[in-house]
């Protein structure tokens, strides 16, 4: 367990920004207040995002919020809550005596090894103030004279473009976060297999004929739900440990994450869990996130390959297939590079992990080390900035190549 994390300098109480916006910052010990707050706002908010709900983050305080210290930023106009979003710090261990502390918007800065890897990392606001808090909360960002980094996580570009239009120079990677356009599929009348490319068509054509019969189940039950992420919990860890890994789970507190979004989010219609069976025996479970009728491939587990063949291919298109009959919008895989993310989708939307350092003492020391190191070993040109915990875990569904 992590100590809580002292900062360096109080922050400001109150600021005022352009757009006129008052925000106001309630500390970790007012959480209930805020957290009420929040879901009042969420009322009012047709869509709002999965990763900005009230749900997501306090179960994800109840776990990760004894490793970061954070807050809450309420903007108001008139007294009226217009938008709110929390603000966590993390440190980060650089050398011996040299640590940083990096601050973050949304459910970031968690431990990179239990991640609960966020993407599509939002704030929430009333649409018609949604640009407004965006600035406001920018601004107050470059206010604040406590931490050395500011690091945003997981953000679309659009959002990110919003929250960084006026600051200096900052380090930015881009991911590609692919995915499968289900409405356009479903409007075609035609199979979602001739929507894919051929040498697919081809591929998956075959793995079903070897197949044969395959038992597909969308859990319906909060009781079935919870059998099958039990299932994708062992054939996870059973596929890592085989390659001399860890594996996500390995982690009780991602592990107990998991489970109590499950719970939650479940009943709620917020997420879902799939299972192909062949002959008895699992194929694959995936754990799909429902963010704006985007179902989201957040867990998996999956056989290992030499007992059952392309068990990622075969288990996401199947669960594609029922999502196209089950009126989704989109199948999105999320970051990371796997071949069935590639074979299985049509799409691209660019996610965002930003960093900027202030001009501290202790980011100037870790620029000019990074510098040395990169002109004695310079970086493939492609490679961007490691920044976020997602980009270090490529997500919690990852499995092995």
């Amino acid at each position: 367990m992590s100590d809580l994390i002292t900062i360096s300098a109080p922050l400001e109480r109150t600021v005022v920004s352009p757009s006129m916006l008052k925000l106001r910052v309630m500390e970790s010990k007012d959480r209930v207040a805020a957290l009420a707050i929040w879901r009042d706002l969420e009322q009012r908010v047709a869509s709002p995002p999965l990763a900005a709900s009230e749900a997501w983050t306090r179960i994800w305080l109840d776990h990760y919020g004894e490793t970061v210290r954070y807050w809450f930023l309420v903007a108001e106009d008139a007294g009226v809550v217009r938008g709110i979003c929390l603000y966590t710090e993390s440190t980060e261990r650089k050398a011996p005596f040299l640590t940083l502390h990096t601050r973050h918007l949304g459910t970031a800065g968690d431990p990179v090894h239990e991640s609960a890897c966020v993407e599509y990392n939002s704030l929430l606001a009333e649409p018609a103030w949604q640009s407004a808090f965006l600035e406001t909360v920018s601004h107050w960002l470059l206010t604040q004279a406590a931490g050395d980094v500011i690091q945003l996580d997981g953000f679309s570009a659009a959002e990110m473009s919003e929250l960084t239009a006026h600051w200096p120079a900052v380090e930015v990677r881009e991911r590609d976060s692919k995915y499968l356009d289900l409405e356009a599929v479903r409007n075609s009348g035609k199979d979602l297999i001739d929507h894919l490319g051929r040498s697919t068509r081809a591929n998956l054509r075959r793995k079903l004929r070897e197949y044969g019969a395959i038992e597909t189940e969308w859990a319906t039950s909060l009781t079935a739900a919870e059998g099958l992420f039990a299932e994708l919990v062992e054939l996870h860890q059973a596929r890592w440990n085989a390659i001399g890994e860890r594996g996500a789970f390995a982690s009780l507190r991602f592990l107990k994450f998991q489970r109590a979004l499950l719970t939650e989010l479940f009943p709620q219609g917020r997420c879902v869990v799939f299972r192909a069976l062949h002959q008895g025996d699992t194929i694959g479970v995936l754990l799909l996130l429902v963010d704006r009728n985007r179902l989201l491939d957040y867990l998996s587990g999956l056989a290992a390959f030499d007992h059952k063949p392309s068990p990622g291919l075969v288990t996401h298109y199947l669960c594609q297939c029922e999502a196209i009959q089950r009126g989704f919008t989109a199948y999105d895989f999320l970051v990371g590079d796997k071949r069935h993310k590639d074979n299985l989708s049509t799409h691209t939307q660019i996610l965002t992990w930003t960093r900027l350092a202030r001009p501290t003492l202790k980011s100037r020391i870790v620029a000019a080390l990074t510098h040395l190191k990169r002109r004695v070993r310079p970086l493939p040109n492609n490679s961007g900035t490691l920044t976020s915990n997602a980009a270090a875990t490529q997500t919690a569904e990852i499995e092995p190549t």
